[in-house]
This record gives structure tokens, C-alpha cells and sequence, in this order.
């Protein structure tokens, strides 16, 4: 059974590479893509993904903020954060408003694989790029 996955990023080279990268795995499908946290809401009330990756910081409503919307509408979608940001403080706030993962983006498709295998299994992941909250 293949994992649907919809992609959340305000950049479009970002979720075409996300897209790509994601498709490759062999369990894995791409439902959708959203550029903003509005838009996220509404595709993942359509689409019914079993995942939203979501990027943490974008214009007008934030990932922490669309994750805690739309996990009230949603409960069963598992959010995975992803950010550019190493600072524990993202992390904390993403995993707080009900993401089972932050992921940064310099970790590699390999990292978000294994979050993505992580997360669909219950567990919490974190990048272990994560610095402290001295940030």
C-alpha cells in the first residue's frame, strides 16, 4: 500500500525536488502540492493525504500554525516539519502543534525517508542536526 503524500513549501523548485525525490521511493505518492498553509488546509481536506510534509516558515500562515489547523480538521495526518532552520526552538514548536517529525532540509531525501518511514510507524523523529535552544 503506497503512502499519499502531499508537499507544503512556498518555494517551487523545493516542491518539485520534494515531489521527485519522494516519488522515487517505491511506497510512496505524491497527491499534491500546496504553496501556502491556506492552501494546505483546503488540498489535504480534498486530497486526503496520509502525510503532509510542511515547511515550518512561509509567508502569511505558518507551518506551526496551518499544522495545528489542520490537524483539528484532520487528526489522523501525520505532519512532518521541514525547515532550513537548526534552532531546537522550530523544532519544539512544529512537534508541539502536532508533527511527528522536523526534518532539515540540508539533511537530504535520505533523511526525509527515514522520518517519513519513521513517522508512518508512530515514532517521533528529529534531524540530529538540531543545535540547542541558545538560538
Amino acid at each position: 500500500m503506497s503512502v499519499r503524500v502531499l508537499i507544503v513549501d512556498d518555494h517551487a523548485a523545493m516542491r518539485h525536488s520534494l515531489a521527485q525525490a519522494l516519488e522515487a521511493q517505491a511506497d510512496v505518492q505524491v497527491v499534491g502540492q500546496a504553496a501556502d498553509g491556506e492552501t494546505a488546509i483546503q488540498l489535504a481536506g480534498e486530497l486526503e493525504p496520509d502525510v503532509v510534509v510542511m515547511d515550518v516558515v512561509m509567508p502569511c500562515l505558518s507551518g506551526i500554525d496551518a499544522t495545528r489547523r489542520l490537524l483539528r480538521e484532520h487528526p489522523a495526518i501525520i505532519v512532518i516539519g521541514l525547515s532550513v532552520h537548526d534552532c531546537a526552538i522550530y523544532a519544539v514548536r512544529m512537534l508541539r502543534a502536532g508533527a511527528r517529525a522536523y526534518v532539515l532540509k540540508d539533511g537530504g531525501t535520505e533523511e526525509l525517508a527515514r522520518a517519513l518511514q519513521a513517522a508512518c510507524k508512530g515514532r517521533t523523529y528529529v534531524s540530529s542536526g538540531i543545535e540547542g535552544f541558545g538560538c
